[in-house]
């Protein structure tokens, strides 16, 4: 049965309009409840407020009833689609039973259908599941694989101990990468506990891999400080038997070694593999100071001096040189070694605590160096011990260390070497000299006389004043090469030993970067003193015990050698390289030898004197003669010749023109001597008596004398010069001759008297002994004539007016 329409009316209600009462508001409120959504309180509020609630109720129901109209016009509009439709569902209805019939047939096989599938499907979930569990586990463990094999490896190579470096890589690797990554899993933390242990380990590896390191350095430094010191060597020009041991310098010389550092011989990498393995521990302040304290303790083991440097009988030269080598070579290594590793590593050693073991090391090597040089008294072997050690500040000054108070020390040693150098040429010139001829040289080969020139190079003419005696001359006879030179063999042989003495004294200022100045003055000292102390020594005891004629000798050989210190100024200057005398003092040599000249003619003059009061023998002259021989004394011939054979010998020399005077001297010096002694035996009180026949004796001795006088030629001395040294005993003996009292005894303290050389002294003496010899005459029965006689009386009158002289000379 279809529907039946509905019964309400659609037409519309007709609603009576409002009254014009009606407050506009209200429909106002209407429209606000219509538009707004459903937002109520505000025009309750409002309707309540304004007292309208009745007719807001009335305009509402209108308001609902116009809307109601309003969906009735609607649906009626549309009420035929829907008796349609409603027709259309009532005919499938039919069909939809047995729909519904298949939908339950077909859902029962579809559930017997998915029971099995569910079953299917949850046994897929499961195998599912497993698969990707074992694609996570898979997954998993290729991602923390790694771990375990780095852990493995780094268990493998701490189980061998062979690779430390290696397994703290490992170490770190695992720590700092892979173990953050698993640290969620219980391994993890075993594996992190075993970290600390693994440290510890290798730690304690380093430790003993530093020692050996340290162990090796010892025997390196040695190499290391050799290969330092020959490429110093090499650079400074040193033979290389100063840094070379004895046994190795029969061997060719490996100059591979001045094309490398001297630290190449030092493996460091187990150093740094170390250092950095303890910085990467975080123990790099530990490592550095147990390193330091162990290289402190090699240094003092180092700088112990060992019993082959100790000098004494049992030990040679060689042995000592080598032993005092690898010292020093061992402390250069030392030095050397710890600079490359301030310069390649950081943290490990630094500057304050370089200069802490140079300071520790310094003391201890002065000392040993001072004990050692004490110890030696044998100049060649300090001079080599001194280029070693000159050798060693230089090298060491090379690693920035510096030596001033090694350099201190050996000027302080240089004075040592210098009395060592004085001793030894002490003995040398004293050998030269004892062994010399004292006769002048004489050459008759050429080639000789030119290695003379060139050894000794003094312009012989620049002294000689005979023009006869041109040394640069040909001086042959029959065509065969001779010379002869003024001076002995000594001469020149000193001054060569003097030269040698210069460059030695100069080998040991080599090196001490001294000034010009200070050289100069080094040099010069100890030359000086060689001159003034030892050589001037040794001249003045050879004065005193030689012969006349090689006092003579000396007198020449000192001309030459005084002459010779131009040349020895020039070598000294040469040898320090300055360029004039003018920037140092002079060498003293020239004073030295002029007192010494002075000192031989004396002793010339003094040997003359000797020999004239030996040959003069006038204790055994009878002062008694009854008359004189005729001719003169034997003892007057003997002397004369003696004299006349030594002067005429100084004729014969190349004397120079400032030394002329000592053939004078030495003339006039005998011929007073003579005289003197004459005079002082005449007056003599061991003389009681002389007679007539003595005096006139001694007038011919005089004579003789004087002859001589004339006859002698000394260069530069006339012959009145010579004959004044006669002249006190020539009017002694005249006035007894010539018996002329009265003129004597008349003009006596008068300028013109002619016997004013007489003193009246001698008179009262000869006189006295004169009447002696006449009193003694008449005792023992001599009868006078009438002019003896005379002559006593004579004498008698002459003494007594001389002893009244006397008398009134002493008031």
């Amino acid at each position: 049965m279809s529907p039946q329409p509905p019964t309400t009316s659609l037409d519309p209600v007709k609603v009576k309009p409002s009254n014009t009462t009606l407050n506009l508001n209200v429909q106002n409120y209407i429209k606000e409840l219509e538009i707004s959504e459903g937002q109520l309180s505000s025009v309750l509020k409002n309707v309540y407020e304004n007292n309208q609630r009745e007719d807001f109720m009335k305009r509402l129901d209108d308001r609902v009833k116009q809307y109601d109209v309003e969906i009735e016009k609607l649906c009626s509009k549309n009420y035929q689609d829907f008796v349609k439709t409603f027709n259309e569902l009532l005919s499938v209805r039919e069909n939809t039973s047995e729909l519904k019939n298949e939908l339950v047939d077909n859902n029962d096989k579809i559930q017997n259908l998915g029971k099995n599938m569910i079953s299917k499907v949850d046994q897929l979930v499961i195998e599912t599941r497993k698969q990707n569990n074992i694609l996570l586990s898979i997954e998993t463990l290729n991602k923390y694989m790694p771990v375990f094999n780095i852990y493995r490896q780094l268990k493998t190579q701490m189980k061998e101990k062979k690779n430390y470096y290696q397994a703290l890589k490992l170490l770190e690797d695992l720590e700092v990468n892979y173990l953050p990554m698993v640290k969620n899993y219980r391994f993890a933390k075993s594996i992190h506990q075993s970290i600390p242990i693994f440290k510890e380990e290798i730690k304690a590896e380093t430790i003993t891999d530093l020692k050996n390191f340290l162990e090796s350095l010892r025997v390196e430094s040695e190499k290391c400080g050799k290969i330092a010191n020959q490429q110093m060597a090499h650079k400074l020009k040193i033979d290389r038997k100063y840094y070379m041991l004895e046994s190795e310098l029969k061997k060719e010389e490996d100059d591979s070694n001045l094309k490398k550092l001297p630290f190449d011989v030092v493996d460091f990498s187990p150093l740094y593999r170390n250092l950095h393995m303890n910085q990467v521990l975080g123990s790099k302040s530990h490592f550095s100071d147990y390193y330091r304290k162990q290289r402190q303790k090699q240094l003092k083991l180092a700088l112990e001096a060992n019993q082959n440097m100790e000098i004494n009988e049992n030990r040679s030269e060689n042995d000592l040189l080598d032993a005092y080598k690898r010292y020093l070579h061992t402390i250069i290594g030392f030095f050397t070694i710890e600079d490359q590793i301030l310069s390649s590593t950081e943290g490990l050693v630094d500057e304050r605590y370089m200069d802490e073991l140079f300071n520790q090391a310094l003391p201890r090597l002065i000392a040993i160096i001072r004990r050692i040089m004490e110890q030696c008294n044998d100049a060649e072997l300090m001079l080599k011990l001194k280029i070693i050690i000159v050798l060693f500040c230089n090298t060491i000054e090379e690693v920035q260390f510096p030596t001033i108070q090694l350099s201190d020390l050996l000027k302080e040693i240089r004075e040592k070497y210098y009395s060592m150098l004085l001793n030894k040429w002490n003995e040398k010139i004293k050998i030269i000299l004892n062994e010399d001829n004292y006769n002048c040289m004489e050459i008759d080969n050429e080639d000789a006389y030119k290695i003379l020139m060139e050894l000794f190079p003094l312009d012989l003419n620049l002294t000689s004043k005979n023009s006869s005696l041109n040394f640069k001359q040909d001086n042959s006879e029959n065509g065969n090469f001779f010379k002869r030179l003024p001076y002995s063999g000594c001469v020149p042989k000193i001054f060569l030993e003097l030269k040698e003495f210069v460059n030695n004294c100069i080998k040991f200022s080599e090196g001490l970067n001294s000034s010009q100045t200070e050289l100069d003055d080094m040099i010069r000292k100890p030359t000086n003193r060689l001159i003034t102390e030892r050589l001037s020594e040794n001249i003045r005891i050879l004065i005193s015990r030689v012969s006349l004629a090689q006092l003579v000798q000396i007198v020449v050989n000192t001309i030459y050698l005084e002459k010779s210190i131009e040349l020895l100024e020039q070598h000294l200057l040469s040898v320090i390289k300055a360029s004039s005398s003018k920037q140092s003092g002079k060498l003293q040599g020239i004073s030295v030898f002029k007192d010494l000249r002075s000192e031989a003619e004396t002793q010339i003059y003094e040997l003359l004197n000797l020999k004239i009061d030996e040959l003069l023998d006038l204790e055994s002259f009878d002062w008694n003669l009854n008359e004189s021989k005729g001719q003169a004394s034997e003892y007057m011939k003997s002397l004369l010749s003696f004299l006349k054979s030594n002067l005429d010998s100084f004729n014969h020399l190349p004397w120079p023109n400032d030394v002329d005077k000592l053939a004078q001297t030495a003339c006039v010096s005998a011929c007073r001597h003579i005289a003197q002694s004459l005079m002082s035996q005449i007056v003599s009180p061991n003389v009681k008596s002389i007679s007539f026949g003595a005096i006139e004796q001694l007038n011919l001795d005089l004579m003789q004398c004087e002859t001589f006088s004339q006859s002698i030629q000394v260069k530069g001395l006339d012959i009145e010069t010579i004959l004044l040294c006669f002249a006190d005993i020539r009017q002694m003996i005249d006035l007894i001759l010539n018996k002329e009292w009265s003129i004597y005894l008349n003009d006596y303290g008068k300028p013109d008297n002619k016997y004013n050389r007489v003193q009246k002294n001698n008179a009262q003496a000869l006189l006295e002994k004169l009447k002696e010899s006449a009193s003694k005459g008449t005792i023992f029965g001599i009868r006078f004539s009438s002019e003896g006689k005379d002559d006593l009386k004579l004498i008698d009158s002459a003494l007594k007016q001389i002893k009244n002289i006397n008398q009134a000379s002493s008031f």
